[in-house]
């Protein structure tokens, strides 16, 4: 019995942070080259270390991992000479406060001194260091090899960066992500193509996102119920046949 209250409450507890995952892909809906995620679980049945001593061990439900769909995103038209979209696999490097980090979210600016960056201040980095241009030099344009050129002068070329596949990346604020670890280095991209006044939209399924949630809520709602029952049988159980004539 104590075991069942045990188990609809640790059933609860991954369901939560899947409505969180959930929410935080919807909450991202119309963000700019966001990735959704999804939670993977698993559970551990009762085998060989399961003994009476140990009545719970091997026998738990929770989050084994969160995972990040990299599925391209749609391709929206902007108009704006500073908006990229790279069509295929890779990632745009720039220099962020905390290091070098890589993101999809091709919405550039121009800071004061004149160098390419994203919406959110990291520095776009070149091939051959960052890429300055001149606010006032007349028209920009980027070809699909990331070149670019302003008057037809070429100011230096985005460094596409790309990683083995499955990518195993950690999701930090600002659509910017890192290698988990040292041991995941840097490739070239290969096969990728910048189209220029485009950009990258969220690859958030809301219907998919949309049921999921009202299946966590559903699982909830039953595994609470469970819990319920269990704590009433229980009750019962101390309070009633326990009790002495």
């Amino acid at each position: 019995m104590i075991q069942g209250l045990h188990l609809a409450a640790q059933a609860m507890t991954p369901l939560m942070d899947k409505q969180d995952q959930i929410a935080n892909n919807l909450a991202n809906i119309k963000t700019t080259g966001f990735k959704q995620s999804g939670l993977f679980m698993k559970t551990y049945q009762k085998f060989l270390a399961n003994d009476a001593n140990q009545p719970f061990v091997n026998n738990e439900i929770k989050p084994d991992q969160t995972y990040v769909d990299y599925s391209e995103g749609a391709m929206i038209k902007t108009g704006s000479p500073l908006d990229v979209f790279i069509k295929g696999s890779g990632f745009l490097t720039v220099m962020a406060p905390e290091g070098i980090r890589y993101t999809r979210n091709g919405n550039l600016c121009l800071t004061t001194e004149g160098l390419l960056a994203t919406s959110n201040g990291s520095r776009v980095m070149g091939k051959d260091g960052f890429i300055k241009l001149d606010e006032k030099g007349g028209p920009i344009s980027i070809n699909e090899n990331g070149e670019v050129l302003q008057n037809s002068e070429i100011k230096g070329q985005l460094r596409i960066a790309d990683f083995n596949k499955p990518y195993r990346l950690l999701r930090e604020g600002n659509g910017l992500f890192k290698p988990q670890s040292p041991d995941n280095p840097v490739i070239a991209s290969q096969g990728f193509a910048v189209e220029q006044g485009f950009l990258e939209g969220s690859n958030v399924n809301v219907i998919s996102n949309m049921v999921s949630m009202i299946s966590a809520y559903r699982n909830f709602e039953a595994d609470q119920k469970a819990l319920q029952s269990q704590d009433d049988t229980l009750d019962k159980a101390v309070n009633q046949v326990g009790r002495l004539a």
